[in-house]
């Protein structure tokens, strides 16, 4: 199972890392007060609101998401929230998290030293967090369940390359194994995932068989590596461009699987000919073997899939829709102009979904549409 996470908006070639801090052992649970969240054990402080730099919402009501100084919690599709962050003074507004469901999160903040770091871990909706010491500071996350899950770390970027390291977990995040490295100063360095490319993202559909995406600055190029086990080597994904897009430069961030066999990989291009981005998507419904390109969309970035058929591009000012996995795109206009301030959004089902703007000179403002994006309303000004 793959979480889904929100993309902040951000250039093509360039990878998002975020750092915070913590240290080891069990965290105090926060403080109640008379507001009660349904569904937890203990009550948590309202939060009037909250300036949002992300956010995910697990279902139509149910959603979690980080300020600069909090991680907080909506059991009413956002409209109201709660403060559920771990009993730390940490920086959480744009750390690595999975917020696996409306139970189960983890927060990774890096410590002072930048090359280790503190997993924070909740199984009751963030009333109480468990804390331990990491082997890793800048990563990306994915957890296939409560036990099982996978941290791709970055060791550092330059010149289009990137030395990282696989580590994976089986106890929820408590002790970590390194499965794989390439960085050419380790001994055990191993170069099938080669230095050279930034990895934007990476997905694993079991214990075995992952994928890691990204970009180098080549053309007529699809960043995409896979293993069949476990992390410990890899082999390159031949991609084709379509049809008249092989002078264009490429960057994803690894496919999205929805079920054992069906898949989705959005990738973005630049064309030397055009500044905007295009996105195609290419579809999958063999588990990965292979990918079928789908209807080419200018300026569609990011794009966001909510099942194996339904999802939505930004286009810079219409939102592009596809029910067919990316084959076909339609335009919908929003009654929001969005062009000059949208940060990222997210749909759960083809009608309701949620856009967060970004802008220098407001805050942060959250939206909500229930009518598959045409019209929305205002949540947190």
């Amino acid at each position: 199972m793959r979480v889904a996470r929100i993309i902040i908006a951000s250039l093509l070639f360039i990878v998002f890392l975020a750092a915070c801090t913590g240290n080891g052992g069990a965290l105090e649970p926060i403080s109640p007060t008379e507001t009660q969240l349904p569904g937890l054990v203990v009550s948590l402080p309202l939060v009037e609101s909250p300036q949002l730099t992300q956010f995910h919402f697990n279902n139509e009501n149910d959603g979690w998401g980080a300020t600069e100084s909090q991680i907080v919690r909506t059991n009413d599709g956002g409209v109201t929230w709660y403060d559920a962050a771990p009993n730390v003074a940490a920086q959480f507004g744009y750390v690595p998290f999975v917020f696996f469901d409306t139970q189960t999160a983890w927060i990774l903040v890096s410590a002072d030293d930048y090359t280790t770091g503190t997993l924070y871990h909740t199984l009751d909706g963030g009333s109480t967090w468990n804390s331990n010491s990491v082997p890793f500071a800048y990563a990306s996350l994915q957890f296939l369940d409560a036990s099982n899950g996978f941290a791709l770390a970055s060791l550092g970027a330059g010149a289009g390359s990137e030395a990282v390291a696989l580590f994976k977990t089986t106890d929820g995040g408590v002790n970590w194994t390194r499965a794989f490295i390439n960085d050419p100063n380790e001994a055990a360095a191993n170069n099938s995932l080669p230095l050279g490319g930034q990895k934007y993202g990476f997905t694993f559909l079991d214990s075995s068989r992952g994928w890691v995406g990204g970009a180098v600055p080549v053309d007529n190029y699809i960043y995409l590596y896979r293993t069949r086990d476990g992390g410990a080597t890899w082999s390159e994904v031949p991609l084709a461009l379509p049809a008249g897009y092989e002078s264009a430069q490429t960057g994803n961030y690894g496919p999205q699987f929805f079920s054992a066999t069906e898949g989705l990989l959005v990738v973005n291009l630049v064309m030397p000919s055009d500044p905007g981005l295009v996105t195609v998507v290419y579809r999958t419904r063999d588990s990965g073997e292979t990918w079928t390109p789908g209807q080419v969309i200018k300026r569609g970035r990011p794009a966001d899939f909510h099942s194996a058929s339904d999802g939505v591009a930004w286009g810079g000012g219409p939102f592009y829709v596809t029910r067919d996995a990316g084959q076909t795109w339609g335009a919908v206009t929003p009654s929001e102009d969005f062009s000059a301030s949208l940060g990222s959004f997210q749909f759960v089902s083809p009608l309701v979904g949620w856009a967060l703007t970004t802008n220098e000179a407001l805050d942060p403002s959250l939206y909500k549409t229930t009518d598959g994006g045409a019209t929305w309303m205002l949540l947190i000004p």
